[in-house]
């Protein structure tokens, strides 16, 4: 079946999933809410630097909200456990960076390769301003613990976002300090010796002026596989989970300076997790005969000042400056067999000015953001290989959003972007030192027109032009650097925003068509029999297409129902760099993906929630190996609370219920001489305690 003739018949779904949600909005001529209506809470969108209603976002975005994460369905202890099962976004270890419409959102450089020619990732992590590095969103542990929304745009959003986010962005926004005394503890314990404890104060230290906030969350457990090897290495790695995350705010809004705020935030991160959590055969049994398995263990100190003035003529000006120091250490248990130090100096700032709000006429935003990060490496494998990677990032941006009439709405956005990528360094891998210095520069335009069938339902059409910067990689068996080209990438949705129901019932959903050029692979290249070479190439053409779609539906004043599903197919349509890849899919991305939950207050003081997920199979690489294919699996969680007081709740979980112990990733591991398997994490019980003051 051709492709145009899928997408075709794609389109005709979607519309007619905009027909279906349409037609309760006519048939209820949308009736003012009455006393004891059922509603769900509106969702407000800020990862496009304007603020705006989930009903008036173009881009395809899943929003949890503090109450999703509080009903989490098991004892989620980072931001990646928390979005498992978001439509289209797929992990493929518990140490990974997601997935995203088929897109590595680490970038084509991964694992040791990362040492050679430094990171290019596809995505950014965002977590108050502060944009994770490589390592801190791969190996790092982001805490959910007192966080007041998590935004997951699915495509690119360079032209909001700069560099590195051409797959897409996750916004965390982390609460305020609040001028009312607060406080909030929580407790937990589960298998695998799962240990977690949280602490949250917050309240005024200069009564409606000054205020504060500090949390404390730290959690860990051990790794669910078992080393048999008698030989395995102990000493120096440690393939436990350990995540300790402290946060403190200081928010200032002088009564003599009206309009005006301040805000100090200071957190640390320190962190160590293995590289992965995978499984020698027979798989389901959890155990590797490997004798080495590297840990990552990471601190990071970051520094963020907002400042922020409104004029009270609609104008309002924002800067934010941020400074983070990160420093990582690699061990493999054995001296000079891949031990690696980084430390990671980065500074940045951005001031950008806005004009009304969604509810306008004509509003926009206008600003410029610049980056400058600095990295040494040092990697000790057959001896002593040293990089000095320097990256100097440059945006200039605009939005204007303009109500044509009552019911067209256009959005324009343009961005002008430049990164500078420095890298030097030596390896005893290559004859010659590595001496890279380029500029890219891409002007980066998105639009959007948007019509209101009804006051409750929304439909329209997206354009966007993404883009990454390139690099450099090195050819291990020719001993040489080879550059990359940047990627770039133009794409296209159709979308549909419904609440229905007197807003009992909401619909969101997204469908869209992406057409790469240059896109970057890490693939080994044969170039006669038994002779392979693997570094960074670029595909000069593919394509994906698919879908997006969730809903929330409050069936009952104390149920809610929670659905979503993610459509894929990905194709690379010309390699000339490898030919035998054309026609293959893009590697780890599942064909459709499905997720049903429901939240049951059973009595004012019992709550059970439960999901249930579905990920269909995949390829492990882009050779798209039969070996390596992962079947479809399904996970299903269950989590129960019990409000002992008005302060005070106990609840219990079981992550999944069934023990599917499948694989979710598949490789060549030459130590074993063998296939290992990442894995599916085995059932889990846990129980906590969680309270409030």
């Amino acid at each position: 079946m051709s492709s145009k003739l899928v997408l075709m018949r794609s389109v005709s779904f979607a519309s007619l999933i905009a027909v279906a949600a349409a037609t309760p909005a006519f048939a209820q001529s949308n009736p003012a809410p009455t006393a004891g209506t059922i509603e769900l809470d509106a969702i407000t969108v800020t990862g496009e630097k304007v603020e705006r209603d989930l009903r008036n976002t173009a881009s395809s975005v899943s929003v949890i909200t503090d109450k999703d994460i509080a009903r989490a369905n098991t004892g989620n202890a980072t931001v990646s456990e928390i979005l498992v099962g978001t439509p289209n976004v797929t992990y493929t270890d518990t140490v990974s960076a997601p997935i995203i419409r088929g897109q590595d959102t680490q970038g084509p450089l991964t694992g040791q390769n990362s040492f050679w020619g430094g990171t290019v990732p596809r995505a950014t992590i965002n977590v108050d301003g502060h944009y994770l590095s490589y390592n801190e969103f791969y190996f790092g542990a982001t805490s959910p613990w007192d966080v007041k929304s998590i935004e997951v745009f699915r495509g690119p959003q360079t032209t909001s976002q700069g560099a590195n986010a051409i797959a897409g962005a996750i916004i965390v926004n982390t609460k305020d300090p609040s001028f009312t005394p607060e406080a909030g503890f929580l407790t937990e314990f589960g298998s695998y010796a799962t240990q977690r404890a949280a602490l949250m104060l917050s309240g005024p230290i200069i009564k409606d002026q000054l205020a504060g906030r500090i949390t404390l969350d730290y959690s860990g457990r051990d790794t669910f596989i078992d080393y048999i090897s008698p030989n395995f290495q102990t000493r120096y790695a440690d393939q436990d989970f350990r995540n300790l995350n402290l946060r403190a705010k200081l928010l200032w809004r002088p009564t003599e300076l009206p309009g005006f705020e301040a805000k100090l935030t200071y957190s640390r991160n320190e962190s160590n997790r293995p590289s992965q959590e995978a499984a020698s055969a027979p798989f389901d049994r959890l155990k590797h005969i490997t004798t080495t398995m590297p840990s990552f263990r990471q601190n990071s100190n970051t520094g963020i000042l907002d400042l922020s003035y409104d004029f009270g003529n609609r104008f309002k000006v924002f800067n934010q400056t941020q400074y983070t120091d990160l420093s990582v250490s690699r061990k493999t248990g054995l001296l000079g067999n891949g031990d690696a130090y980084i430390d990671q100096r980065n500074i940045s700032n951005e001031l950008r000015v806005t004009y009304g709000d969604q509810s306008d006429v004509l509003s926009g935003v206008a600003g410029i953001y610049y980056a400058h990060t600095k990295t040494d490496e040092i990697l000790y494998l057959t001896g002593q290989s040293t990089f000095d990677d320097t990256k100097r990032n440059l945006g200039v941006f605009g939005e204007l959003s303009y109500r044509l009439t009552d019911r067209w709405t256009f959005t324009g956005s343009l961005r002008f972007q430049q990164d500078q990528i420095e890298r030097v360094g030596r390896t005893v891998f290559a004859a010659q030192g590595v001496d890279y210095d380029k500029t890219f520069q891409a002007v980066l335009p998105k639009a959007s027109i948007a019509y209101a069938v009804t006051p409750d339902w929304t439909v329209g059409a997206m354009i966007n032009r993404g883009y990454n910067p390139g690099g450099v990689s090195l050819n291990l068996t020719a001993g040489r650097w080879q550059p990359f080209k940047e990627e770039t990438l133009w794409n296209y949705e159709l979308f549909t925003r419904a609440s229905l129901l007197n807003n009992r019932l909401n619909v969101s959903g997204n469908l869209f068509y992406t057409d790469f050029q240059n896109a970057q692979y890490f693939i080994p290249v044969v170039l006669t029999t038994g002779v392979v070479q693997s570094y960074a190439i670029n595909a000069e053409k593919a394509h994906a297409y698919g879908l997006e779609v969730s809903a929330d539906y409050r069936l009952l004043d104390n149920l809610t129902l929670k659905a979503g599903a993610g459509l894929l197919r990905t194709e690379i349509d010309k390699i000339s760099a490898n030919t035998g890849y054309k026609g293959n899919e893009f590697a780890k991305s599942p064909g459709y993906m499905l997720s049903f939950g429901v939240s049951w207050d059973v009595t004012s003081k019992l709550n059970l929630t439960a999901q249930l997920r579905h990920t269909d199979g995949y390829y492990s690489d882009v050779a798209n190996t039969r070996l390596y294919l992962i079947k479809p699996y399904t996970i299903a969680d269950f989590r129960a609370s019990y409000q002992v007081t008005d302060n005070l709740q106990v609840y219990g979980y079981v992550k999944n219920i069934f023990d599917e112990r499948a694989p979710t990733y598949m490789q060549q591991n030459r130590g074993i001489g063998g296939t290992e398997a990442s894995m599916t994490e085995p059932r889990m019980f846990g129980a906590g305690i969680k309270g409030t003051f």
